[in-house]
């Protein structure tokens, strides 16, 4: 046993990181977030901009209400 941490080691200490988009929550596993000019963009693999990103206006639309 070694007194120096291997990488196998050191990969497992990071946290996993979800495979989801957290704008919409689609399955895509290489969403990063892009800055650019003071605008933080989720994008879906570097390209691809998140359809639900609130930087371009997308607002959830409002629940209906009861009468």
């Amino acid at each position: 046993m070694s007194v120096l941490a291997s990488c196998a080691d050191l990969l497992d200490a990071l946290p996993a990181r979800s495979s989801r988009c957290p704008g919409c929550g689609a399955n895509a596993p290489a969403w990063v977030r892009v800055d650019i000019d003071g605008l933080s963009i989720v994008t879906h693999d570097g390209d691809l901009i998140c359809p639900r990103d609130r930087s371009f206006g997308y607002t959830p639309a409002p629940l209906a209400v009861a009468a």
